[in-house]
């Protein structure tokens, strides 16, 4: 009996055809690897063909849905890398720096604020939910000390760049839908609050702005921390725009996708909302680089330096900047000092939530100063 149902499972394996990418894991799946003699030799090819054997095994959903309620049933409370938490919460676990990369770009960021000191810099730290949400958290549950990470990093770049407490805010607020049920990041609400903090940091002139309102424009958003645990795989939850409660009050945008050579005039791709992943409809998901120019009463153009948390606090900073030029590192590969000197940049924001830049691996690698004959 052993033996057939092994037989059967290969056989399922053999006749099922390979899929490029999980809706329901919202990722692209691993791809048979080609064959090579170095692959071998090196172990590579092993590894990768695991990994795809992982990703494309028949009724993979299906086994991942019983895995993951029979740990349930067992009291496991965390599935890769996901705390299933009180009050329907799933928070993603802190992660834990890479002491040499963080210290590389630290060093870069310190020496690329030095190298434009002419030039305010501000440095927003976004922590995650389950560091203001820790009291969410299952029973035993232990993660890193995020705030003493937020505390080393504050002291790397004190003198250099303006920190921003986005932690008090957020804290203040905690009580209030300020992430995501099933996602990991922080809600429209949220970088309401923390945008209103850093107006004042920025000496932004808030009377110019016009009077927002938020608007829900999905009611049906199940985030990847759902994808990636299995956890409340049906549960929806709203995502919220803030727009002028005047139109005619609304400051007009043309946003140019530099790589991708794509102009529109808006900050959103309502496309999203019908995929898996709703959390796009924020200018489309990340790029390499974005260019808004705005018809804002202003010449102070804008260098954000950023991960996908900085994507729903931008339209909040629209009103305030003639020109603002995106940069997500993940995708960059241009001269980001040339940046600087072409578009006269004015002030620069770093924004990144707490886990993806104590693990980003890019960031110095876009600081580093490219040498010109």
């Amino acid at each position: 009996m052993f033996v057939s149902m092994t037989a059967f499972i290969c056989l399922i394996n053999l006749i099922t055809r390979d899929k490029p990418f999980s809706e329901k894991e919202n990722r692209v799946l691993e791809q048979k690897p080609k064959i090579t003699m170095t692959g071998i030799e090196n172990g590579r090819f092993m590894d990768q063909y695991e990994s795809y054997k992982s990703d494309q095994f028949a009724g993979r959903d299906l086994w991942v849905f019983l895995k993951t309620n029979v740990d349930l049933l067992l009291g496991k409370r965390e599935s890769n890398g996901v705390f299933k938490g009180k009050d329907g919460y799933l928070l993603e676990d802190i992660a834990s720096p890479d002491p040499d990369q963080l210290e590389e770009n630290l060093k870069a960021m310190v020496e690329f604020s030095s190298d434009h000191s002419n030039v305010p810099f501000y440095m927003l730290l976004v922590p995650n939910a389950a560091n203001i949400l820790s009291d969410k958290l299952p029973n035993l549950a232990v993660t890193e000390d995020q705030q003493e990470q937020f505390e080393d990093i504050k002291k790397a770049l004190s003198g250099e760049y303006v920190w921003v407490d986005a932690q008090k805010v957020l804290r203040k607020h905690k009580d209030e839908e300020i992430y995501y049920h099933t996602d990991h990041h922080w809600t429209t609400l949220g970088a309401n609050y923390v945008y209103q903090e850093l107006a004042k940091y920025m000496e932004l002139d808030t009377s110019k702005a016009p009077e927002l309102k938020p608007y829900a424009v999905t009611a049906d958003f199940n985030g990847t921390l759902s994808a990636t645990s299995g956890y409340k795989s049906g549960y929806k939850e709203p995502i919220y725009i803030y727009s002028a409660k005047k139109a005619k009050d609304e400051t007009e945008v043309v946003v140019n996708y530099t790589d991708e050579q794509k102009k529109t005039a808006t900050l959103y791709d309502r496309a999203k909302l019908e995929d898996r992943d709703k959390y796009a409809v924020f200018f489309g998901g990340n790029f390499s680089m974005m260019d808004i120019r705005t018809t804002a009463d202003s010449t102070d153009r804008l260098l954000l330096v950023k991960d996908s948390y900085a994507n729903c606090l931008i339209p909040f900073l629209v009103p305030y900047y003639r020109e603002i030029i995106v940069i997500d590192p993940r995708y960059y590969y241009g001269d980001i000092y040339q940046v600087m000197e072409e578009n006269k940049i004015t002030s620069v924001l770093f924004l990144y939530n707490g886990n993806t830049f104590v693990e980003d691996n890019s960031i110095s690698g876009v600081l580093d100063k490219h040498e010109t004959e």
